[in-house]
C-alpha cells in the first residue's frame, strides 16, 4: 500500500521509470481504501507527525488480521485513525466579537453587579448564624464590630479610599488596572526572623494567657495574634512601610477549627481570626493616614487547613477522609465570620493544594456574603507543588481555576512551593486562561537542605522579572523565604510595568474541570464531532457489569470499567448507582472518593446522575473539580426546582434540566421547547444561573417501537435541539442516545448505526454538545455502509411507513450473522434495504403543468360530457328491463313516473333550477363551488324521536296494508313511506325548513329485494323506494316553491344491504360468501329503477362498510345511466367503522376511493360510524386526493351506553368547525343522532366560509387498490426502480409448488406465498391459476375470496391472470380493490376485444393489452409499436377507456437460444417500449421477465443478473 502511494505519484506527477518490485503483489491505486491510502500519503509525504504511530497501529490491526484468519477466528476491529474536526454549528449568538473587559466577572448579587459598598457595620449583621459564633467568642476586651469611616475622611477620587462611602471592587479594579499592586510576603519567616533575634520560645507562644494549657504551644505562629500581637503588628507594619505593600494578609493561615485541634484550640478562632484582622486593620490605617493617597488594605487569610477532603489518609482505603465537606464549610464560616469582624477588606483563600478545600471555604464566603448582602471581594491563590504543574491532589493550574471560578473571584494565582523560576510556565498558562486578575507570591527559590530559601530580595525579584516583561500580573507578592526587603525589591522592579490587560469578553463557555480542565464548546469528540461523550458504562442503567460489581461491592474493577471509557474517548464519566436493592447515598459517595483518588479517572470531569437529589448532592460534596449534575427539573414544582438549582450554582456545578414539568415528560417538539424556554426564563433571570452551564435534556426517547406516536420522536428531539439552542443562548443539548435505539438491543452494531445517524444530524444541523454514549462503540457516520445509513435516515427522520419494519428485518440478519460467526458458519444473505429512487423517464405529457379544475371528473357518456339535463321523463324509459321491474310494482294507485316541469315555472339563471330544463350537474358544480350545501340528518334518530312523543308500535308499523303480515315489522323504517307516509313528509320538511338542508336522502336505506328478505317484503321494494322518493319529491317541490331562489333536491339513497360482497359470514370458511356481485347488482338495479321513476334527483351510494357492495351499486347504477342515456349525478359515502380509519372489509380511505372512481361520481365522503372529531384526520386524508367534491355527514359523537348520542346541536358544530377551517368541504349532513337543530346548527357555523376548491388537474395516472392505495405512475421498487413489481409466484406458470398446492386445494398454504412475495418487495400479485386439470373458474373464485380476507395479501392490489376472459371476470366480481386483469388483445377480433374492453371499463379495472392481433404476436419492434396503437386508439377513442389504464405488453421473449432471430428480442423489446410511450400518452408497459431468460433456467444468478440490466 505505502508502495502504491509512493509509486503513484513519484511516476504520474514526477516521472519515474523503472522500479525493482514483485510484481504478484502490487496494489492498484485505484484499489486502496480510502483510509488506508490517507495513512500512506501522510506517512509517505510526512504530513502529519503521528503519521508513523497510525502506521504502526494500522500494521498491528493488519498482522492480528493474519493471525485470526489462520486460526480461523473472528477478525479483530479496525482501528479507526484520526478523524478531521467537524465544523460546530454556530447561533446568532456565537457571532458576536468579544469586548473590552472593564473589570473582572461579577458575582450574581445585586450588591457586586451595582458596585454597592460594604457598609463595614457588622453590629448590623444579627443573622442568627453570625451571632451564635460571636457568642462563642473567647475575647477579654470587647468587640469592635464596624470599621466604617466618616465619609470626608479622605477624597473622593482615587486613588483615596474610605470604608462605607466607596466601593473596593471598583478601587481594586482601578488599582489592578492602573499598576501591578503589592502583596505581603511571608510572616513565617518574619516570625522565624524575629525569634533569632529575639527569645521566642514555648513560654512566648504561651503569654499569660495560656501558661498552663495542656498541650505544647510552640509553631501556633496563629497564636501570636493574642499572645504577642506586638510582634505581628511590627511584621505587618514592616510590610507595609518598608516592602511598601498595598495588601497584608491576616495572620490566620491555620486559624480554624480544624487546624486548631492540633493545639486543642478550636474554642479560641473565633478570637484568633478577629484579633489578627484587628492587628492588621489598624496598622494599615495608620500607614494610611500618612499617606491617604495609597490606601492600605487587610486581606483575611484563609488557610487550606491541615486536613483533605480529596486526599484519603489511609495507604489501605481509598475511600477513607478524615474531614467531610460540609465541617470544611462549617469551620471557614466561623473563620469568615471573625475576619470580617475584626475589619478585614478582602478574603483571601490561600495555599490550595486540594481544590476541594477551597470549594468549601469558598461555599462558606458564599453563604456569608448571601446572609449578610455584602459585596466582599475574593481572592483565590492555588500552589502547585511541583514541577508537574500540579496541585497536591493532581489538579493543573487550569482545572484549579475552573473549579472556583464559579465563585467569581477577582483575582486568582499562585503561591507557595515553587519559587519565581520553577512557577513560569504555569503563571504563563494561568495568564493566558484566567478572566479575572492574577497575582504570584512565589517562594524565595527553593528550599536548601535546612529548610531555609537562598535567593536574596534582588535574586526574588530578578527571577519575576519575566513575569513583568511578559505582562501577566496585576499582584505580585511573596511567600516562604520573602521578607519586607525582598518585597521593596519587587516593588522596585516592577515599577514601570504595564499590569495585565483583563482578557476580552467573549461569549460564555462551560469550563469543566477533573484533574485536567475541560472547555465544553470548544470539544471534539474521538469521531470529529463537536460533541462531548459522557461515558455511560459507570451507570447502572448502561452496564450490567457495572451494576453487578457495585452490587458486589467491588469499587476496584469498577474503576476499571471508567478507566477503560476515558480511554475510548469518554470526555467525562456518568457516574449512576440508582437502584432499589442499593443504599445509593453510600455508593454515590465511596464510588466519588474512591474514583478523585485515581488519576486515569479522576483527570476527566464527572457527570453525577441519580433520581433522588440528595445523591448527587452527596456526590458534589467529594468532587474537586467542577462537575456536572445529571439531573434537575420543573416535575418538583417551581419553588423545589429553582432551591435545588441556587444549591447546585452555589457548588459551581453545571447541570442537566430535563424537559419535565408539573405535567409530565415533554415527547413533541413544542412541548420540548416550552418546557426548556421555561426552565431557563427561571433559571437565568431568577436563580441568575449561568446559561452556559445549563445542559437542557429534552428526552431522548425510543422510535422503531411500531407504535405510530413513537415514530416521530427523533426528528422531535432535532428539531427541538435548534429551537431551544435558538431560544435560549449558550444552553447545552443533552441526551441518553441509547434510549434511541432501546427497541434494537442486543445488536450493537443496528443500534450504534442508528445514534451515528441521529447525532451526525443532531449535532451539525441543529447544534447538540452532550451525550451520554459508550465511546467505544460509536460508529462514524462515514463508516457507515449507505443501505446501513438509508434505512438509518429512514427510521431517524420517521422518512417512510416502513422504516422500522426494514429496520427489524435488517437486525434479524446482523443478529443472525452474530450467531454465524460464533458457530463458524457461512453468514446468511443480506437485506437489501431501501434503495436510492431513481428518476422516471418523462415524456412530453409528463412535463404539462396542471391547470385548474371547473367541474369534477366527468363519465365518459356524451350527455355526462355535454350536461344534457336530465328529461325527467320516466315513462318514455320503456327498455325490457325497467318496465320488467314496473311490472312487479306492487303499488295501489298509478305511477306518476314524470317529473319534469315547466321551462318558464323559475327564472333561467343560477340559483334557480328547473327540472328538464337545467343540467343538475352544472347546478351542483355551481352550488357547490359557492357555498358549503346542506345535507339533512338522521332518518332514524327522527322516528325514534317520533315514536317517543307519539304511538308507534308493531300496528301502526303495519297500517291497514299490512295487518295480516306472518312476520314482525317494527324497526322496518323504510316501509313507514308506505305504511304512515304523513310521518316520513314530516321529518322531510322539518329537515327542509328547520335545517335549511338543500337535498334530503330518501327514506330506502334498506329498500333492497336483499335486505327486505329479513321482513319478507322482496316484492315489495319498488314501491318502497317510489313511494319514499315521491313523498321526498313533493316535500321538495313544497318548500322550493316557498323560496324558489334556494331549490331542494331528492337524493336516492342506496344503503350498504346487510350482506358484504367481501366478508365470509363463516368463521370456519373464508371463502364462504352469502351474497354474490351479480345478486347485488340485481337488487340494486331494482331500488335504483324505482328511486328514479319516485322522482329523485341524484343517487347516493352510502354508508359503505365493504368496498364490493358499493361497486356492485355503482356498476347497477351505470347499467341504468347506459340504457336510459341519461345524466344523473352519483355521490358515494363511505364508512370508516373506528380509528384505524379503515372501512369494515379493511380499506383505507384513499383505498375506498381509488376503489369506485371509474364511477365518476360528483361527490365522495364519509358518512356514519364516528363523530365529526373522530373523523377529522380521515377526512384531512380524503380532502388531500379526492378528485371531485367531498361530503361528510357524521353522527352526533360516539354512541352513549344506551345507544343514544349525546352531542348538542351546539357541540357537533363546533367539532365539525374544524372542517370548515381548513376548506376540506363542500356539503355537510349528519347521520345518527342527529335532528334538524343539529343541521340547523351546522348551517349557522358553516355560513361564511369557502367550500372546498377542487385540486388542480394534472396528468392521469394509475389508481390501483387493495385494502391499501397504491398510485402507479409514482411507484419505486425496493431496487430503487421506477417500476411496479407484479409477483409472479401464485401463477402456476411462475411456480411449481404453488401449482401443486393448487391442485391439492391447499389455498391456505398458497396465501403464504402471497404473503411472501408483499413481504420480498411485490407491489400487486399476480394470480393465475389456468391449468387442464383445474376447474379455473371455481379456483379463481375461491383464491380471491380468500385472499381478500388475508389482510397482509390483499392490502395489495390483485392483478388477475388467465387465458379465459370467464376465469378473470369472475375473480374481479370479488375484487373490492381496483385490479388488473391479465389480458386481452386483437386476437379475439375487433368486436369482442371493445366488447371485454368496455365490460371491464365498467368494473373499474386496469388492463394489460398484449401485443398480439388476428396475425399473431409481435416480436419485432415494429410489429410491437403497430399492434399497441391500434389497440390504443381502439380503445382510447371508441371504448373511451382510461389511457392511463392500459398497460401493454409487448411480449418479452426469450434471448441467448442461439438461434440468430431470437438474438435482438430484448433489444426489440427496448425500443418499442420508447416508441409505445411516445405515441400512446400515459400507458404503462410491463411484461413477463422471467421470459427472457428461459434458456438459462436453473441458475437463478445468471437469470436475474440479465434482468437486472434488461430492466
Amino acid at each position: 500500500s505505502i508502495h502504491s502511494v509512493f509509486l503513484q505519484h513519484a511516476i504520474l506527477e514526477s516521472g519515474m521509470d523503472v522500479g525493482i518490485v514483485n510484481p504478484h503483489e502490487m496494489i492498484a491505486h485505484s484499489e486502496l481504501e480510502d483510509d488506508m491510502k490517507l495513512l500512506c500519503e501522510n506517512l509517505v509525504f510526512n504530513q502529519t507527525e503521528e503519521a508513523t504511530d497510525d502506521m504502526l497501529e494500522r500494521t498491528t490491526y493488519e498482522r492480528d488480521c493474519i493471525a485470526a484468519k489462520k486460526k480461523n477466528l473472528p477478525l479483530p476491529r479496525k482501528p479507526r485513525g484520526k478523524m478531521p474536526k467537524l465544523p460546530r454549528l454556530q447561533f446568532d449568538y456565537d457571532k458576536v466579537a468579544p469586548t473590552p473587559a472593564t473589570e473582572p466577572p461579577l458575582p450574581t448579587s445585586d450588591v457586586a453587579r451595582n458596585h454597592v459598598p460594604n457598609s463595614y457595620l457588622n453590629s448590623k449583621l444579627t443573622m442568627d448564624s453570625i451571632t451564635a459564633i460571636r457568642a462563642k467568642a473567647t475575647n477579654l476586651t470587647p468587640l469592635k464590630l464596624d470599621h466604617a469611616q466618616a465619609s470626608d475622611t479622605y477624597p473622593e477620587s482615587f486613588p483615596h479610599f474610605v470604608r462605607g462611602r466607596d466601593s473596593l471592587r471598583e478601587y481594586i479594579t482601578s488599582l489592578f488596572t492602573s499598576r501591578i499592586a503589592l502583596y505581603d510576603g511571608a510572616m513565617g519567616t518574619m516570625i522565624q526572623n524575629y525569634a533569632k533575634r529575639n527569645r521566642l520560645e514555648e513560654e512566648e507562644f504561651r503569654g499569660d494567657r495560656f501558661v498552663d494549657w495542656t498541650t505544647s504551644m510552640k509553631g501556633n505562629n496563629d497564636q501570636l495574634s493574642i499572645t504577642q500581637p506586638q510582634i505581628i503588628s511590627a511584621i505587618y507594619k514592616e510590610y507595609l512601610e518598608v516592602g511598601g505593600s498595598d495588601l497584608i494578609g491576616t495572620n490566620t493561615f491555620s486559624s480554624t477549627t480544624i487546624a486548631m485541634a492540633d493545639y486543642e484550640m478550636e474554642d479560641y478562632v473565633y478570637e484568633l481570626n478577629y484579633e489578627s484582622a484587628r492587628l492588621a486593620r489598624e496598622v494599615c490605617d495608620e500607614v494610611t493616614a500618612k499617606d491617604p493617597s495609597k490606601p492600605r488594605f487587610v486581606v483575611g487569610a484563609i488557610g487550606p487547613t491541615n486536613r483533605t477532603g480529596s486526599i484519603s489518609p489511609s495507604v489501605e482505603d481509598p475511600a477513607a477522609r478524615n474531614v467531610t465537606f460540609d465541617e470544611l464549610v462549617e469551620a471557614y464560616f466561623q473563620q469568615i465570620v471573625a475576619l470580617m469582624d475584626g475589619g478585614s477588606d478582602i478574603l483571601m483563600v490561600e495555599t490550595i493544594f486540594d481544590t476541594l478545600n477551597a470549594k468549601a471555604a469558598l461555599y462558606a464566603v458564599g453563604e456569608y456574603l448571601e446572609i449578610t448582602g455584602l459585596d466582599v471581594p475574593v481572592f483565590v491563590s492555588g500552589t502547585l507543588v511541583d514541577q508537574s504543574g500540579r496541585t497536591l491532589s493532581g489538579q493543573t493550574g487550569e482545572a484549579f481555576y475552573a473549579s472556583i471560578r464559579h465563585a467569581k473571584p477577582m483575582c486568582v494565582g499562585l503561591n507557595c512551593a515553587l519559587g519565581a523560576k520553577h512557577m513560569t510556565p504555569f503563571v504563563e498558562r494561568l495568564a493566558k486562561c484566567v478572566e479575572c486578575f492574577l497575582h504570584v507570591y512565589s517562594n524565595a527559590g527553593l528550599p536548601n537542605a535546612m529548610g531555609g530559601y537562598d535567593e536574596t530580595p534582588e535574586d526574588m525579584a530578578g527571577q519575576m522579572k519575566l513575569f513583568f516583561d511578559n505582562g501577566w500580573l496585576n499582584m505580585v507578592g511573596g511567600c516562604c523565604g520573602s521578607t519586607p526587603q525582598h518585597i521593596k525589591a519587587i516593588r522596585e522592579m516592577s515599577e514601570g510595568y504595564e499590569p495585565r490587560k483583563l482578557p476580552d469578553v467573549g461569549r460564555p463557555k462551560m469550563w469543566l474541570s477533573g484533574l485536567e480542565d475541560l472547555v465544553v464548546d470548544d470539544v471534539h469528540n474521538h469521531l470529529g464531532l463537536p460533541f462531548l461523550n459522557v461515558g455511560e458504562r459507570c451507570n447502572i442503567s448502561g452496564s450490567i457489569r457495572f451494576k453487578k460489581l457495585m452490587m458486589a461491592g467491588d469499587f476496584g474493577t469498577a474503576m476499571d470499567i471508567a478507566k477503560k471509557q476515558v480511554e475510548d474517548g469518554a470526555h467525562v464519566i456518568d457516574i449512576n448507582v440508582d437502584d432499589g436493592m442499593l443504599d445509593g447515598l453510600a455508593a454515590m459517595q465511596k464510588f466519588v472518593k474512591i474514583a478523585v483518588t485515581e488519576p486515569e479517572v479522576s483527570k476527566v470531569p464527572f457527570m453525577l446522575d441519580a433520581s433522588k437529589f440528595e445523591i448527587v448532592l452527596a456526590g458534589v460534596k467529594w468532587c474537586q473539580g467542577k462537575c456536572i449534575v445529571n439531573s434537575i427539573s420543573l416535575k418538583v414544582g417551581v419553588e423545589l426546582f429553582k432551591e435545588q438549582a441556587t444549591l447546585l450554582k452555589k457548588h459551581g456545578c453545571a447541570i442537566v434540566v430535563m424537559a419535565f414539568d408539573e405535567d409530565g415528560q415533554a415527547a413533541t417538539a413544542s412541548e420540548k421547547v416550552r418546557i426548556c424556554k421555561r426552565s431557563y426564563d427561571m433559571l437565568v433571570n431568577e436563580v441568575r444561573f449561568p446559561p452556559e452551564d445549563i445542559i437542557f435534556d429534552p428526552n431522548v426517547l425510543t422510535i422503531g417501537t411500531g407504535m405510530e406516536e413513537h415514530a416521530n420522536y427523533g426528528v422531535d428531539f432535532i428539531n427541538a435541539t435548534k429551537t431551544i439552542k435558538e431560544q435560549c443562548p449558550y444552553v447545552k443539548i443533552s441526551g441518553g442516545i441509547s434510549n434511541l435505539s432501546f427497541g434494537f438491543r442486543g445488536v450493537m452494531k443496528i443500534r450504534e448505526s442508528i445514534h451515528s445517524v441521529f447525532l451526525q444530524h443532531a449535532i451539525l444541523e441543529s447544534g447538540m454538545d452532550v451525550g451520554i454514549v459508550n465511546p467505544h462503540e460509536m460508529i462514524a457516520h462515514s463508516e457507515l455502509e449507505d443501505d446501513m445509513k438509508l434505512l438509518c435516515e429512514n427510521l431517524v427522520f420517521n422518512q417512510t411507513e416502513e422504516a422500522t419494519d426494514d429496520m427489524l428485518e435488517r437486525t434479524t440478519y446482523e443478529r443472525d450473522c452474530i450467531a454465524a460467526k460464533k458457530k463458524n458458519l457461512p453468514l446468511p444473505r443480506k437485506p437489501r434495504g431501501k434503495m436510492p429512487k431513481l428518476p422516471r423517464l418523462q415524456f412530453d405529457y409528463d412535463k404539462v403543468a396542471p391547470t385548474p379544475a371547473t367541474e369534477p371528473p366527468l363519465p365518459t357518456s356524451d350527455v355526462a360530457r355535454n350536461h344534457v339535463p336530465n328529461s325527467y321523463l320516466n315513462s318514455k324509459l320503456t327498455m325490457d328491463s325497467i318496465t320488467a321491474i314496473r311490472a312487479k310494482a306492487t303499488n295501489l294507485t298509478p305511477l306518476k313516473l314524470d317529473h319534469a316541469q315547466a321551462s318558464d315555472t323559475y327564472p333561467e339563471s343560477f340559483p334557480h333550477f328547473v327540472r328538464g330544463r337545467d343540467s343538475l350537474r352544472e347546478y351542483i358544480t355551481s352550488l357547490f363551488t359557492s357555498r358549503i350545501a346542506l345535507y339533512d340528518g338522521a332518518m332514524g334518530t327522527m322516528i325514534q324521536n317520533y315514536a317517543k312523543r307519539n304511538r308507534l308500535e308493531e300496528e301502526e308499523f303495519r297500517g291497514d296494508r299490512f295487518v295480516d303480515w306472518t312476520t314482525s315489522m317494527k324497526g322496518n323504517n323504510d316501509q313507514l313511506s308506505i305504511t304512515q307516509p304523513q310521518i316520513i313528509s314530516a321529518i322531510y320538511k322539518e329537515y327542509l325548513e328547520v335545517g335549511g338542508s338543500d337535498l334530503i336522502g330518501t327514506n330506502t336505506f334498506s329498500s333492497t329485494t336483499i335486505a327486505m328478505a329479513d321482513y319478507e317484503m322482496e316484492d315489495y321494494v319498488y314501491e318502497l323506494n317510489y313511494e319514499s322518493a315521491r313523498l321526498a319529491r313533493e316535500v321538495c317541490d313544497e318548500v322550493t316553491a316557498k323560496d324558489p331562489s334556494k331549490p331542494r333536491f331528492v337524493v336516492g339513497a342506496i344503503g350498504p344491504t346487510n350482506r358484504t360482497g367481501s366478508i365470509s359470514p363463516s368463521v370456519e370458511d373464508p371463502a364462504a360468501r352469502n351474497v354474490t356481485f351479480d345478486e347485488l347488482v340485481e337488487a340494486y338495479f331494482q331500488q335504483i329503477v324505482a328511486l328514479m321513476d319516485g322522482g329523485s334527483d341524484i343517487l347516493m351510494v352510502e354508508t359503505i362498510f365493504d368496498t364490493l357492495n358499493a361497486k356492485a351499486a355503482l356498476y347497477a347504477v351505470g347499467e341504468y345511466l347506459e340504457i336510459t342515456g341519461l345524466d344523473v349525478p352519483v355521490f358515494v359515502s363511505g364508512t370508516l367503522v373506528d380509528q384505524s380509519g379503515r372501512t369494515l372489509s379493511g380499506q383505507t380511505g384513499e383505498a375506498f376511493y381509488a376503489s369506485i372512481r371509474h364511477a365518476k361520481p360528483m361527490c365522495v365522503g364519509l358518512n356514519c360510524a364516528l363523530g365529526a372529531k373522530h373523523m377529522t384526520p380521515f377526512v384531512e386524508r380524503l380532502a388531500k386526493c379526492v378528485e371531485c367534491f367531498l361530503h361528510v355527514y357524521s353522527n352526533a359523537g360516539l354512541p352513549n351506553a344506551m345507544g343514544g348520542y349525546d352531542e348538542t346541536p351546539e357541540d357537533m358544530a363546533g367539532q365539525m368547525k374544524l372542517f370548515f377551517d381548513n376548506g376540506w368541504l363542500n356539503m355537510v349532513g349528519g347521520c345518527c343522532g342527529s335532528t334538524p337543530q343539529h343541521i340547523k346548527a351546522i348551517r349557522e357555523m358553516s355560513e361564511g366560509y369557502e367550500p372546498r376548491k377542487l385540486p388542480d388537474v394534472g396528468r392521469p395516472k394509475m389508481w390501483l387498490s387493495g385494502l391499501e392505495d397504491l398510485v402507479v405512475d409514482d411507484v419505486h421498487n425496493h431496487l430503487g426502480l421506477p417500476f411496479l413489481n407484479v409477483g409472479e409466484r401464485c401463477n402456476i406458470s411462475g411456480s411449481i409448488r404453488f401449482k401443486k398446492l393448487m391442485m391439492a386445494g391447499d389455498f391456505g398454504t398458497a396465501m403464504d406465498i402471497a404473503k411472501k412475495q408483499v413481504e420480498d418487495g411485490a407491489h400487486v400479485i399476480d394470480i393465475n391459476v389456468d391449468d387442464g386439470m383445474l376447474d379455473g373458474l371455481a379456483a379463481m373464485q375461491k383464491f380471491v375470496k380468500i385472499a381478500v380476507t388475508e389482510p397482509e395479501v390483499s392490502k395489495v392490489p390483485f392483478m388477475l391472470d388467465a387465458s379465459k376472459f370467464e376465469i378473470v371476470l369472475a375473480g374481479v366480481k370479488w375484487c373490492q380493490g381496483k385490479c388488473i386483469v391479465n389480458s386481452i388483445s386483437l386476437k379475439v377480433g375487433v368486436e369482442l376485444f371493445k366488447e371485454q374492453a368496455t365490460l371491464l371499463k365498467k368494473h373499474g379495472c386496469a388492463i394489460v393489452v398484449m401485443a398480439f392481433d388476428e396475425d399473431g404476436q409481435a416480436a419485432t419492434a415494429s410489429e410491437k409499436v403497430r399492434i399497441c396503437k391500434r389497440s390504443y386508439d381502439m380503445l382510447v377513442n371508441e371504448v373511451r377507456f382510461p389511457p392511463e389504464d392500459i398497460i401493454f405488453d409487448p411480449n418479452v421473449l426469450t434471448i441467448g437460444t442461439g438461434m440468430e432471430e431470437h438474438a435482438n428480442y430484448g433489444v426489440d423489446f427496448i425500443n418499442a417500449t420508447k416508441t409505445i410511450k411516445e405515441q400512446c400518452p400515459y400507458v404503462k408497459i410491463s411484461g413477463g421477465i422471467s421470459n427472457l431468460s428461459f434458456g438459462f433456467r436453473g441458475v437463478m444468478k445468471i437469470r436475474e443478473s440479465i434482468h437486472s440490466v434488461f430492466l
